[in-house]
């Protein structure tokens, strides 16, 4: 597929270093080790897909569970075998590992529809409820066993409790009576093999009775087990044996209860490795502004906005911006010569369509936008740099035709091929002729590629070839800085001179190599320098326009959605304050009715006169519905009649015979002729005479 020798030139083990660095777990980070570049699969693409789901989710600071966990493989591996045990410390490290597995299953079983390719992780792994209840009942939050995991050991641990209680009572009893005396020193007690022992002034230690644990380097004090405490001690510690007995019952009880389900805690846990890698290359995608771009079974590649990721997140750090590569290869072409000045970034072009390309079919998302379009490749084969080798005593030019050798019987239309400066390193002439001869043997084998050259014969020939094209870098002639955006479409100048005047060579010398150069050369590099500096100007200034053009389409949708808006709320206004003149004049009515009725005078009267009123409005309600209606008629017979109806048409008057001829109109009045009359008629009223 490619060479350990190209990942390493591509530097994409900086990249792995970098997502390893973003993995929770042990597994996770195994995971980075082994991303290497596949060839097209069903199994690439999920993993391309998974990876872009969480992407999705952590780029929009959406919920996404925590995969923090600790590694439980030796806790599954010991769990596995018969009558095993597990301490305190790896029953907790299970428990909480199964908890962080439990919550993302969980999580990802409700979410089949928005996020299907992790819903497939998960489709057939269930949750182990029934082991986090079963050592949380025995194991409490600080490694130990609970008292209530058993009569025996709740029994076994108040027996001790009583007896050390009983055992500090005559201890501090004890060294009250010697403090008095006078035989300790101020730090006086101490412990030895977990034993309460009293620091006695040597003189004074005939004195006291008990055993003798230790004695200080100076010799000045002894340490001493009380005689009082010694036997209660005993039974402590024969209690604390029966107690551990009884923890370990409990806990191999406990293994052989969740020894069953081991299995499933495995697949949860492989689940939880596969999603903190996933994880982690989302992380590095988010840190990119990474995207997944559209990907074809064929040959079609559309690298729109790129970025060589490591250079992207450099520069990230300063604060310097990076200049994206756009560049396309199809069928119609498959091989890209970019030309263009030293230090203007055909090396790093090549270098970011080879790091990228390996990403992709690594299953990483890539610094692209996401309408790009990509395909998968067999092989990518690379010959970038300076490749002389001193141990096999090779120079630069034989080194370079050894990578060309081994390049050339390998390419087929399954390959990519990426060839920095190559017939280089040897007289130009013949080196130009090889490199001619070398495109030709791509183009002919109908391999895709990118090549970058300085040779005016293969920019010539790069416009014959059926399959090859050129590309320049663009270089700001006026300032003499190169600008590191490729061109498509045109071959452009090494600016050889204008390079060395810009790093400060003697001008004499610049002056007196320009005489030496073939004056034809010199001419033709001139006008390739001075096209390719005419069409930046016009790609500049046809930029300039749509960006102008573009800017009054905005304030114009601009206008007419406040106008629109403006109209809406005139109109809004205007029927609210209708409705607040018809609810004034309801009003009033109601009072006149209302004092007439508290006049106490012929209240028949009064209610007659309502009765007549709610009759008139409801009589002018109908009337305003009807007009409302013959409104709507009319404007749809306008609707209809107006597309057609034009200076010169024959129309007739509803309910009329004559024919007359529209000589006007304007807007929804029409101006027509009867013979020797003129009328003025609205469209509603008219029917086309062909009709």
């Amino acid at each position: 597929m490619i060479s350990e020798k190209n990942i390493e030139l591509l530097q994409f083990d900086k990249i792995k270093q970098l997502i390893k660095q973003k993995c929770c777990g042990r597994r996770a980070k195994l995971l980075c080790d082994d991303i290497v570049p596949k060839t097209y699969s069903v199994e690439i693409l999920n993993e391309l897909s998974q990876t872009n789901e969480v992407k999705l989710i952590l780029a929009a600071n959406g919920y996404f569970p925590a995969v923090e966990h600790d590694d439980i493989v030796q806790e599954l591996t010991i769990l596995n075998i018969d009558n095993s045990l597990l301490h305190e410390t790896q029953l907790l490290t299970l428990l909480k590992t199964t908890e962080v597995v439990n919550t993302l299953i969980r999580f990802l079983k409700g979410k089949k529809a928005t996020m299907p390719f992790l819903f497939e992780l998960v489709e057939n792994t269930d949750v182990c409820e029934i082991v986090v209840e079963e050592i949380n009942r025995i194991i409490d939050a600080e490694a130990l066993v609970k008292s209530t995991a058993s009569s025996e050991l709740n029994r076994i641990r108040k027996q001790i409790q009583e007896k050390r209680r009983e055992s500090d009572r005559k201890f501090y009893n004890y060294v009250n009576e010697l403090r008095k005396l006078g035989y300790l020193r101020d730090n006086e007690e101490g412990f030895f093999n977990g034993r309460r022992t009293l620091a006695v002034l040597v003189e004074y230690k005939s004195e006291v009775s008990g055993f003798v644990h230790s004695k200080s380097e100076t010799g000045k004090t002894i340490f001493i087990e009380p005689g009082v405490t010694i036997n209660i001690n005993n039974e402590v510690a024969e209690l604390e044996i029966d107690e551990q007995r009884e923890v370990n019952r409990i806990l191999r009880e406990l293994c052989a209860s969740i020894k069953p389900y081991v299995t499933e805690l495995k697949k949860g846990f492989d689940v939880l490795s596969y999603v903190d890698f996933l994880r982690a290359k989302a992380l590095f995608a988010v840190e990119l502004n990474a995207n997944l771009p559209e990907i074809k079974e064929g040959f079609d590649l559309n690298i729109v906005s790129a970025f060589h990721p490591l250079l992207f997140l450099q520069n990230k750090k300063t604060g310097r911006k990076t200049i994206p590569l756009t560049v396309q290869l199809n069928s119609e072409n498959r091989v890209l010569v970019i030309s263009g000045p030293n230090a203007g970034g055909k090396t790093i072009a090549l270098k970011t369509i080879g790091v990228l390309q390996m990403m992709l079919q690594s299953g990483l998302l890539i610094p692209v936008k996401e309408n790009s379009v990509y395909c998968f490749f067999e092989k990518i084969l690379i010959d970038i740099g300076d490749t002389q080798s001193i141990e096999n005593e090779l120079s630069t030019y034989s080194a370079k035709l050894k990578s060309m050798t081994s390049i050339l019987n390998d390419i087929n239309e399954s390959t990519l091929v990426l060839m920095d400066e190559f017939g280089s390193g040897t007289d130009p002439e013949l080196g130009s002729a090889i490199a001619e001869a070398v495109l030709e043997s791509i183009e002919n084998s109908k391999t895709k590629g990118v090549i970058t050259s300085h040779f005016s014969n293969v920019k010539l020939l790069a416009e014959k070839l059926p399959g090859t094209f050129n590309g320049c870098m663009l270089f700001d002639i006026d300032n003499l800085e190169p600008k590191y955006i490729l061109s498509v479409g045109e071959p452009g100048s090494s600016y050889t001179f204008e390079v060395a005047e810009r790093v400060g060579f003697p001008k004499y010398i610049i002056e007196r190599a320009k005489e030496k150069v073939d004056k034809d050369k010199l001419k033709f590099n001139r006008l390739l320098a001075e096209v390719q500096n005419q069409k930046t100007k016009l790609d500049e200034q046809l930029e300039k326009a749509e960006h102008e053009e573009f800017l009054k389409k905005i304030a114009k949708e601009k206008y007419h959605t406040l106008f629109d808006n403006w109209q809406q709320k005139v109109e809004r206004e205007r029927d609210r304050k209708i409705e607040l003149a018809r609810l004034a004049d309801y009003g009033q009515k109601y009072l006149r009715l209302m004092d007439d009725w508290n006049k106490k005078g012929d209240r028949k009267l009064v209610i007659k006169r309502f009765i007549d009123g709610i009759t008139a409005e409801t009589k002018k309600q109908e009337e305003l519905r009807k007009q409302k209606k013959l409104d709507n008629y009319s404007e749809k017979k306008i609707a209809r009649i107006k597309p057609n109806l034009k200076v010169g048409s024959k129309v007739k008057i509803l309910s009329g015979t004559e024919i007359g001829v529209v000589e006007e109109i304007k807007n929804e009045k029409v101006f027509i002729k009867f013979g020797l009359m003129k009328m003025t008629v609205g469209m509603e009223n008219l029917v086309l005479a062909d009709n």
